[in-house]
């Protein structure tokens, strides 16, 4: 029998998943590490990553980058896609907040609740992860898989109860892909006619998808540490996504990962932020904007190549974009310079020495000199998060150790050069993937309780 371990990260712009052998952990071979081509039959972007997005058209359902493409060009209609199902998981009343209403510029048909449009994402997103082993020469040969998923440790008070919806939702989107098969991945979408008749009947017939839940900090751990032998007692993760940016800090206790619950913050403020800027100064430096349109076009045309203009600007500080034949020149530092982004920093900046305090002082309390730092997210190789981690380096006990985002074996000549650079997007469901049973928060309906809880009595080892 051929067991593997599958883990979705569905994130507020992207949704990744990787898998790998149930026993990587202690027998990890970078080899057997499968990140997966949600997207890969689409053609373009990046085959690991897909969009985060509903679209409700005139007759049908459009997911993916075809919901963002119909989206933006109804943008000047007031229509808008779904996106950040993270953000809206993490509400403190998750059963209220699905039995809302979809919004009008969402849902013009006034005939969905959020609930439903959920189902229908994770439905297709179980299609595409359906159809990306299928295809993957080496998962594909796997007898049995084990379903995880990747979140942010929101609440620690109502874990339990979030797991348990949660499962239902997936169980319901596995039900209504079950009655719409290969459809979910069609350009066109799925026909609202569809939808009426068939989830009904999916949400009635469904029962909750068996998965397990990892914390995302604890993911982070788990990537970072797998294959050494020296993995680190302490650690502090920065996770800047699309919508939030995240703080954990983790103590590792024999072979379990165990988040420090007093140092989480959650930012809600993150690459979507940052994204923000960029556009307003290029609109800004275009000049002949003469109107609300042309502001709105170039608006559009920015968000669409934002991936791009953000790699620029990481990797060498600036970027050029031309318009209207035009050069529009930006840089970090003008970026840096805004008032949004300052107010940004300085939460970040509070948020990570916090994190770091209560990160020191178990390491203290357990007699260890070390606690290693490490960024992961979309926003991992963003200078001001790297600056963030190395100015923290100081002489004092425990000293602070910088991980790379991207660990060695990501390089390793399997993978032919494709894996590194979309490592830190990808991070949090390979470490999922990887991660032993003991660093899961739940495992089907047990509840997470016991892994969010630090009662382990410090001791030196």
């Amino acid at each position: 029998m051929t067991s593997w371990t599958l883990c979705v990260d569905f994130g507020t712009a992207y949704s990744k998943a990787a898998a790998a052998p149930a026993d990587a952990w202690m027998r990890f071979d970078p080899a057997l590490v499968r990140p997966l081509m949600l997207s890969g039959a689409q053609g373009t972007g990046n085959p690991f990553l897909l969009d985060s997005a509903v679209f409700v058209d005139e007759g049908r359902v459009l997911f993916g980058r075809a919901a963002i493409a119909r989206a933006d060009a109804l943008a000047g209609k007031r229509r808008v896609a779904l996106k950040s199902f993270k953000t809206l998981l993490s509400v403190s009343d998750l059963d209220r907040a699905l039995n809302t209403n979809a919004p009008l510029s969402i849902d013009p048909h006034r005939v969905f609740q959020m609930r439903d449009l959920i189902v229908l994402y994770l439905a297709y997103l179980l299609e595409a992860v359906a159809q990306a082993c299928a295809a993957d020469p080496v998962v594909a040969g796997a007898t049995h898989i084990d379903y995880r998923y990747a979140a942010p440790a929101w609440r620690s008070g109502d874990s339990a109860g979030m797991h348990d919806i949660i499962m239902r939702l997936f169980g319901e989107a596995e039900a209504f892909r079950g009655l719409a098969g290969k459809k979910l991945m069609s350009p066109d979408g799925v026909a609202i006619n569809t939808i009426a008749s068939a989830l009904p009947k999916a949400m009635a017939q469904a029962r909750s998808f068996d998965m397990g839940l990892i914390f995302e900090a604890t993911a982070a751990a788990a990537y970072t540490s797998v294959g050494l032998e020296d993995s680190g007692s302490h650690m502090i993760v920065v996770d800047m996504g699309a919508g939030t940016t995240d703080i954990a800090a983790l103590a590792r206790v024999a072979t379990r990962a165990v988040e420090l619950p007093e140092a989480r913050v959650t930012l809600k403020q993150a690459g979507d932020l940052i994204d923000r800027i960029i556009a307003n100064k290029v609109i800004e430096r275009a000049g002949g904007l003469r109107s609300r349109e042309d502001q709105t076009d170039l608006w559009n045309v920015l968000m669409r190549q934002m991936r791009d203009i953000k790699e620029g600007l990481f990797a060498d500080g600036r970027a050029t974009l031309r318009h209207r034949g035009k050069s529009i020149a930006l840089s970090m530092r003008d970026i840096e310079r805004d008032a949004d982004f300052k107010d940004f920093y300085k939460s970040l900046n509070e948020a990570f020495a916090h994190g770091l305090r209560v990160a020191r002082g178990d390491a203290v309390m357990r007699g260890r000199s070390e606690v290693q730092a490490i960024a992961v997210g979309g926003g991992a190789a963003a200078p001001f998060i790297q600056d963030l981690l190395k100015k923290k380096m100081t002489r004092s006990t425990p000293r602070v150790v910088v991980r790379p985002a991207t660990p060695e074996w990501a390089h390793a000549r399997e993978f032919q050069g494709n894996l590194a650079p979309v490592f830190p997007q990808l991070a949090i469901a390979i470490g999922g993937a990887l991660a032993p049973d003991g660093m899961l928060a739940a495992r089907g309906a047990v509840s997470p309780a016991a892994a969010v809880q630090i009662d382990i009595e410090a001791a030196r080892d």
